[in-house]
C-alpha cells in the first residue's frame, strides 16, 4: 500500500505504564486497519507501554515533553516546561502533518493547542473518567476550539459531560470498550489455578478478589470493610487485593493512598485473611482463579475488569454506577451494590458466594460479550477517524 494513501493518526500518551486507558489504546492499535491507517505513538519516556506497542510493529516516537499535575502549572518552572513541551509538539506536528491527533489528557491538549490551530489538525479526544470541576472547566474551554470529536467510554461519562459543559453536546459519542475472549475465558479441565496454588488454599476455601491500581476512586477501603463483615459470618473465604501504585511519579497521593489502605487493613485486623499481591502480567489466569470478583469503585468511567471477569465465567459484585454495568448489569451472575456502602457489598458478596456454592453459574453470557469485542471497538473508532478527516 502506498503510504501516501494512508491516513496518519498520532496518538499522544503521557504515561509509560499500563493502566486501563493504556490497555484500551493498546487493543485499538493491535486491531486497527493498517491498510487504511498509519498509527504513530508519541511517548515522553521508555516504559512497559512503549515496549508492548513496539512489538505490534507500530511506529513509536519519544519526545521529552513534561508530565505534571494540572494544578502545578501555576508554578513558574512547571509553566516553563509547558512552553518547552508545546514547542516540541509544534515542531513535530509541523514536520509530520498528521491527519488526526488522538489524545486523552487535558495536558496533552495544552501541548498541541497552538499547532492544532496553526495547521488545522482534527483532534479526537477520549474522556475515560469523571473529571473534577477544575479539569472540566479547562477541558470545556480547550475542546470548544481544538477538539472535533469527544469519545466517552460509557453513557455515564457522556451524561456527566453533558451536564457540566456547554456547547459540546454535538461533539460527543460513546464507544464501549471490549474484551479479548481468547485470553479471558472460563476455566477448563487441566488449567492450573495459579492463585490457589500460589496461596496454598484449601479446596473448600472460596477466593474473593479485587483487581485495580491504588487510586482513591477504586474503593479499596470499601472492599476491606465489606470483607471484615463477611468474615464475621463465614470462615470459608479468603480475600485478595491485586494491584500496584501506577503513575506515582506524577501523582504522589496514589502512594499515600496505598499506605492508607495498608493501615486500614491493619486496623481491621485482616492481616491473615486479606492478602495483598502486586500488579502482575498473568491477569487472564488470575481472573480464572477467583470464585467471586469485586469492583467497589466509587466512580469508574467503564471498568474493563468487569468484562474480563464476565468472560472468565466469574460472578461479579460491582458498584451499580460503574460504566460497564450499563451493558452487563442485567447479566446472570452480576450483583450490583451501592457505591461506597460496605454493608451493601458484604451482602452482595455473600449472595455471590451462595450462588457459587449452589453451582448456579454454568456458562458465561457469550451473546452479551459478542457485542463487546476489541474488533468492534476498533471498527467504530476507525469510522470516527474517517468522519473527522472528511470534515
Amino acid at each position: 500500500m502506498d503510504e501516501r494513501t494512508l491516513k496518519t493518526i498520532v496518538f499522544i500518551n503521557l504515561y509509560p505504564e499500563m493502566g486501563g486507558g493504556e490497555y484500551a489504546l493498546y487493543n485499538l492499535l493491535k486491531r486497527i486497519d493498517r491498510n487504511r491507517i498509519r498509527p504513530v505513538m508519541l511517548f515522553n519516556q521508555p516504559g512497559p507501554f512503549i515496549d508492548k506497542v513496539g512489538k505490534l510493529g507500530v511506529e513509536t516516537v519519544i519526545l521529552r515533553y513534561h508530565n505534571v499535575m494540572l494544578s502545578k502549572l501555576v508554578y513558574p518552572h512547571h509553566f516553563w516546561h509547558l512552553i518547552q513541551s508545546s514547542r516540541l509538539m509544534y515542531r513535530y506536528i509541523q514536520q509530520n502533518k498528521p491527519d488526526v491527533i488522538h489524545c486523552s489528557d487535558v495536558l496533552a491538549l495544552l501541548y498541541i493547542a497552538y499547532a492544532v490551530l496553526r495547521f488545522h489538525i482534527p483532534v479526537v479526544y477520549n474522556v475515560i473518567f469523571f473529571y473534577e470541576w477544575q479539569r472540566m472547566i479547562l477541558f470545556n474551554v480547550l475542546a470548544l476550539f481544538l477538539v472535533k470529536r469527544i469519545v466517552t467510554n460509557s453513557q455515564a461519562v457522556k451524561n456527566d459531560l453533558l451536564r457540566r459543559t456547554v456547547f459540546l453536546s454535538r461533539k460527543i459519542d460513546t464507544v464501549y470498550q471490549g474484551v479479548d475472549t481468547e485470553l479471558f475465558r472460563p476455566s477448563r479441565d487441566g488449567d492450573v489455578n495459579v492463585l490457589r496454588k500460589e496461596l496454598k488454599l484449601d479446596p473448600k476455601v472460596k477466593l474473593v478478589g479485587m483487581v485495580g491500581r491504588y487510586d482513591p476512586s477504586k474503593g479499596h477501603k470499601v472492599f476491606l470493610h465489606a470483607a471484615s463483615h463477611v468474615l464475621k459470618k463465614r470462615s470459608d473465604v479468603k480475600f485478595v487485593l491485586i494491584g500496584g501504585v501506577l503513575f506515582g511519579d506524577v501523582f504522589p497521593f496514589f502512594r499515600r493512598y496505598y499506605d492508607d489502605v495498608l493501615n486500614y487493613h491493619r486496623e481491621l485486623r485482616l492481616e491473615e485473611k486479606v492478602i495483598f499481591l502486586p500488579h502482575r502480567g498473568d491477569m487472564p489466569e488470575v481472573m480464572r482463579s477467583l470464585d467471586v470478583f469485586v469492583l467497589p469503585s466509587l466512580n469508574e468511567g467503564f471498568g474493563l475488569v468487569i468484562l474480563e471477569a464476565l468472560a472468565s465465567n466469574v460472578p461479579i459484585v460491582a458498584s451499580r454506577t460503574i460504566g460497564a454495568m450499563e451493558v452487563v448489569g442485567d447479566t446472570e451472575g452480576v450483583f450490583a451494590a451501592e457505591p461506597g456502602d460496605p454493608m451493601s457489598f458484604a451482602e452482595k458478596i455473600d449472595q455471590a458466594l451462595e450462588y457459587v456454592q449452589n453451582k448456579l453459574y454454568h456458562t458465561f453470557n457469550s451473546a452479551k460479550l459478542s457485542q463487546l469485542t476489541w474488533a468492534e471497538y476498533s471498527r467504530k473508532m476507525e469510522q470516527l477517524y474517517e468522519t473527522v478527516v472528511k470534515r
